[in-house]
């Protein structure tokens, strides 16, 4: 009994190193095409089908990236790689992510390279565009959805709208962070969830 504890656990604990991290971002950076949002969809998909991450966890380490300078992907796979196994979770989480897409990237800017002034090539260049704009929508509802479960439509509807309408008025990512950060210090309450917690 206890041996068959033992390898239960070992089994867990394999699913949650270094490895797994690795294999998991390996994968993703050589199939996520489409850009940020492909990437954060299937790390999203990826996280929570391992139970490295709960919804909550995700949406954090999704808005703590986005407050960071420079590659906020990079800094999500850091995130997300520190949760599962700390400082090993986060340098596997990186190579493996940045060892593909980096091969990638380069094969494809000179594929692209040879093949972009020829008519036959307008319409599967369109098609990837049509792809990774669809991507963009399918993450945008899919977030959406996650943060309207954390709270009330009455509450959470508005203030999705306000910040959308802050966002095409000024178009200023930056700018409308800082609202957003200023109006969650100023009126916590407005964006604190309404979930219960189970007593034990």
């Amino acid at each position: 009994m206890a041996g068959l504890f033992r390898r239960r656990k070992a089994k867990q604990d394999a699913g949650h190193g270094a490895l797994a991290v690795f294999g998991c971002f390996l994968r993703i950076g050589a199939s996520s095409f489409g850009g940020g949002s492909a990437t954060i969809v299937a790390m999203r998909q990826a996280a929570l089908a391992r139970g490295w991450l709960t919804e909550q966890e995700f949406l954090d380490t999704l808005v703590l990236s986005r407050l960071t300078p420079g590659i906020t992907i990079l800094a999500q796979v850091l995130l997300i790689g520190r949760k599962v196994c700390g400082l090993r979770g986060m340098v596997a989480a990186a190579v493996g992510m940045l060892t593909p897409s980096i091969g990638i990237t380069i094969g494809l800017a000179r594929l692209y390279q040879l093949i972009s002034g020829s008519p036959r090539a307008a319409s599967p260049l369109r098609c990837v565009a049509a792809v990774a704009a669809g991507f963009a929508v399918a993450l945008a509802l899919a977030l959406l959805r996650d943060t309207l479960k954390r709270s009330t439509w009455l509450r959470s509807g508005p203030l999705y709208l306000g910040y959308l309408g802050l966002g095409l008025l000024i178009g200023n990512p930056p700018v409308v962070l800082i609202a957003a950060i200023t109006a969650g210090l100023v009126l916590p309450g407005l964006f604190e969830g309404t979930e219960t917690v189970d007593d034990p």
